[in-house]
């Protein structure tokens, strides 16, 4: 699919009537057949002033939008369905003259559809020669995902309203949408193991050392190693062992039903929102928590930058058409199972059923 970018790699300036541009434009070919049909000298006039004001309408504007430097960048991800703000910056080059009524879009890649977002411009109503302004642009997706800005367009009515100037900065912008977290009402009892916890090898919160990495969004500022920083020139946050043996292991079974039941999306979702939710509720409580599900696994770790990493898991998780679910293994760990399937009798299992694995299997304990 063509970017929706293309037209401006062989236009660097769009041009559109406005309403009242429209109205404008009109009345000026009405007065100019008058004036030709009836020779009178003032409606030659009349008209001469009128294509005057659009020339000079189209010079002023082309002037408000040169020289401008535009920067995006997104404070946070959010949930499906609330706003995510990207704070853009705009800054005039120019040394005299200011520029006037601007107004910022986001350009999303061509493979979103535009029925799943909707945004909210950033608006700049005037930004001062040699100067710098900050807007936030607001813009909302129905469905969690990862999705990708192409650019934003830049465009401006001044000076008269009759006319939109676009100009388009290509300004990729990466946005990551969440599922849903929702508050966690029900109790979460944890099985007490005599085992102490061992070292794995894989990254988590043990005592022993694993190995150095850049800082993420989310690390645990207390992870930093400040002299390697200082010599690299870049955050640097010391990785420690996983233990084993502690825990809890949320186990989310992502195989699609093979009949395709009618609703089953629904379900799947309320599940990935639910697993969501108990992962945020667990972590921000101070536990470790893992996540397993048919294809794919996250390893044992806590804190900020660790749920940052379940949720942009949970974010573009899919139904797996699978046949093996999940194979568990909890090492000690507390087993909690998400169920959305329905059960074999056919009954709806509720969105917010989170169990235990059967109690026999070890290092497993019950949510209710």
């Amino acid at each position: 699919m063509a970017s929706r970018l293309t037209l401006f790699k062989y236009l660097p300036r769009t041009l559109r009537p406005t309403k009242e541009g429209g109205y404008f434009i009109l009345l000026t070919l009405g007065i100019g057949l008058a004036a030709v049909n009836t020779g009178n000298n003032l409606l030659y006039l009349l008209v001469a002033l009128m294509l005057s004001i659009i020339v000079v309408s189209g010079l002023l504007s082309e002037q408000s939008l040169r020289r401008l430097v535009l920067s995006a960048d997104p404070t946070a991800p959010a949930a499906a369905g609330e706003p995510v703000s990207i704070l853009v910056r705009l800054r005039n080059d120019k040394k005299r003259l200011p520029s006037f009524s601007l107004r910022v879009d986001p350009v999303p890649a061509s493979d979103v559809p535009e029925r799943v977002y909707r945004s909210d411009a950033a608006r700049f109503i005037g930004i001062g020669p040699q100067s710098t302004e900050s807007h936030p642009l607001r813009i909302t997706f129905s469905r969690r995902g990862c999705y990708r800005l192409e650019g934003m367009t830049l465009s401006t009515t001044f000076p008269f309203g009759f006319f939109i100037k676009t100009a388009a900065r290509p300004e990729p912008v990466e946005l990551w949408i969440y599922p849903k977290v929702h508050p966690v009402a029900w109790p979460i009892r944890l099985a007490s193991f005599g085992t102490a916890p061992a070292a794995s090898h894989q990254n988590g919160q043990g005592a022993a050392f694993h190995h150095f990495r850049a800082y993420q969004r989310g690390d645990d500022c207390r992870l930093i190693h400040w002299k390697l920083s200082a010599r690299q020139g870049r955050w640097i946050v010391k990785e420690r062992e996983r233990e084993e043996g502690s825990g809890v292991l949320l186990l989310f079974n992502n195989i699609a039903p093979a009949g395709g039941a009618d609703g089953w999306q629904g379900r799947f979702e309320r599940g990935v929102e639910t697993t969501a939710s108990l992962a945020s509720a667990l972590i921000r409580a101070g536990m470790k928590v893992s996540i397993q599900t048919a294809d794919q696994e996250i390893g044992l770790g806590e804190g900020p930058g660790h749920l940052d990493r379940i949720l942009k898991c949970l974010a573009l998780i899919e139904a797996s058409r699978s046949a093996f679910p999940p194979t568990v293994h909890p090492r000690g760990r507390t087993v909690v199972r998400v169920r959305w399937e329905e059960t074999p009798g056919g009954g709806e299992i509720p969105s917010d059923a989170v169990v235990g694995i059967d109690p026999e299997e070890e290092g497993t304990d019950v949510v209710r």
